[in-house]
């Protein structure tokens, strides 16, 4: 029995225009060739040039920035530990400037007289007595230039003696306190009054406060004036008055710092200890507030280092530590410059590198580009000649 045949396969009609089949002759393979040839110059420069001198340049960028701010925090740490020892120095200078004069017996006999003569008038009897007899006179104009002396010699704005129950004997200066009682309530509540208070107990470095008879920042020195070994009794008190000048000064030299750099003080209540060199109109010290970072960690008894916003605002590097001027005084030391001016060198360095990248791409394509040229030559002269 034959097969019978089976029905032919239905045709795939094509939905859209039939495709040209790609050039399979010598112009599509030279431009294939050409193409190719390309792609791998263009990959080898990539891979070969551009990645590493990316990869080297950023590694060598981020060396040359660590260095830069690690040698403008070090200049920065040098200044701020010069300060600290100048201010150390400084107050255990005052300290011995007192004991020296406590324990010296010419000033412990000037000491005596203008008490005796204030007292009791010398031998001229009561009537005599206070700054305006004539006992007091004669003994101001024997031992007053000791006491002006020792002021203009060692920078203090008034050195005072004051007696046991706080009557002020003598002034180099003659200041408005000469005469008057420091246990009234025009001077209680003043740092000159705690200055004697404290100073009838031992050696004693009071805070800077404002000091409304003098109108301006005052710090004092203070410190027991005793009778002859062997007698404990209080003589008097000695108070060295210091208006914060010769601390300003030290604080406006600022060795290396350039043009936005400055170093300065704050105290335990946040406020300026010494001027800003920013605010040249007028003095704020004890008026400007500077409740920053760095000013916290130093007088929490920290030293370190670190980037923030300074008083002003700024983004500066700072340096900061602390300063003990006495057992329950302390302030804050801080070295600081604006970091645009500080890292210039930095961003600078980032720019040039930035730009040499890219006019260096136009170089690469010129590169490729003639390369791909002789490349391309020698195929096609190799082509030829099959």
């Amino acid at each position: 029995m034959a097969k019978r045949p089976l029905p032919p396969r239905p045709r795939k009609i094509p939905k859209g225009p039939a495709k040209p089949a790609p050039a399979k002759g010598p112009e599509g393979s030279k431009r294939s060739k050409s193409a190719s040839l390309l792609i791998y110059l263009i990959v080898i420069c990539c891979f070969g040039n551009l990645l590493p001198y990316i990869i080297t340049t950023s590694v060598n960028c981020g060396l040359a920035r660590g260095f830069i701010r690690q040698e403008a925090f070090d200049h920065l740490v040098s200044v701020r530990d010069i300060k600290k020892r100048e201010l150390e120095n400084y107050f255990f200078e005052r300290r011995g400037d007192a004991y020296q004069l406590c324990t010296n017996i010419l000033f412990k006999w000037a000491i005596t007289s203008y008490i005796d003569a204030y007292k009791r008038g010398g031998s001229e009897g009561k009537k005599y007595a206070g700054i305006d007899g004539v006992r007091y006179k004669e003994v101001d104009e024997r031992y007053h230039k000791i006491l002006s002396g020792f002021a203009d010699a060692y920078g203090y704005y008034d050195v005072l003696i004051v007696d046991p129950e706080g009557n002020v004997v003598a002034s180099a200066r003659k200041n408005p306190e000469l005469g008057q009682n420091l246990a009234t309530d025009k001077y209680k509540d003043t740092t000159l009054y705690r200055a004697f208070e404290e100073g009838k107990v031992g050696l004693s470095v009071t805070d800077m406060a404002w000091y409304e008879a003098y109108n301006g920042p005052a710090q004092f020195v203070s410190a027991p004036i005793l009778r002859e070994s062997g007698e404990s009794s209080l003589l008097g008190v000695l108070i060295l008055f210091m208006d914060g000048q010769q601390i300003n000064e030290m604080m406006e030299q600022r060795p290396g710092l350039k043009e936005s750099g400055e170093t300065y003080l704050v105290g335990e209540n946040y406020l300026m200890l010494s001027d800003s060199r920013f605010t040249m109109a007028a003095s704020e010290v004890l008026k400007l507030r500077v409740d920053t970072k760095p000013v916290a960690l130093a007088l929490d008894g920290n030293t370190g280092v670190r980037i923030a916003e300074d008083y002003r605002g700024v983004k500066v590097l700072s340096a900061y530590t602390y300063v003990q001027i006495a057992p329950d005084v302390r302030w804050a030391l801080l070295a600081e410059i604006d970091k645009a001016e500080a890292l210039s060198i930095e961003n600078s360095m980032i720019t040039r590198v930035v730009w040499m990248t890219f006019a260096m791409i136009p170089i690469w394509a010129i590169i490729i580009f003639v390369f791909f040229r002789i490349m391309r030559q020698e195929f096609l002269y190799e082509d030829e000649e099959r």
